[in-house]
């Protein structure tokens, strides 16, 4: 029977990927998964909302929300730019997810250009959003991209070439 010695640690072979790059490009992965998921519901949702545009703008003219029809005005307006935009918007979503995706696994790969190719592609949507619907409807995806270029940036350190 053999015996161990149990003040000795036991040995486990390093990571070939920092943590914090690991942990960063799984978020990323799930993130992209869940915009094209998102991506496709919208798309197949926005007609839906047009047919409430009616009431909406019928509400909006409510005595009891006239504190609020600038923002029900703002609304039916992003809906229906979003309408007619639905298939670019579809497009670009997918596109901009793909290449986050791209850009995390170089950097899986440690590669620098990876970090470029993944801040291109997490800007992309929330400036596309921004130009072609509304401003303020990026803004959250301006947040969101924002924290995780951040993040990255501070794994720069453990990428080389």
């Amino acid at each position: 029977m053999e015996q161990k010695d149990y003040l000795q640690g036991s040995y486990t072979e390093p990571s070939s990927v920092p943590q914090g790059i690991n942990v960063l490009t799984i978020l990323s992965f799930i993130g992209s998964g869940f915009q094209i998921i998102s991506g496709f519901f919208s798309y197949w949702i926005i007609p839906f909302s047009v047919q409430s545009v009616n009431e909406t703008r019928a509400l909006e003219k409510t005595r009891e929300m006239k504190p609020f029809s600038g923002f029900l005005k703002w609304s039916v307006d992003a809906t229906l730019r979003q309408y007619e935009l639905r298939m670019p918007v579809l497009l670009v979503t997918i596109a901009t997810a793909l290449i986050c995706i791209w850009g995390a696994l170089q950097m899986r790969k440690r590669k620098k250009a990876g970090f470029a190719i993944y801040t291109a592609g997490e800007i992309a949507l929330p400036l596309f959003t921004a130009l072609a619907i509304d401003a303020w409807s990026s803004i959250f995806g301006f947040i969101i991209a924002i924290v995780f270029i951040l993040l990255f940036w501070f794994q720069r350190k453990h990428l080389t070439a």
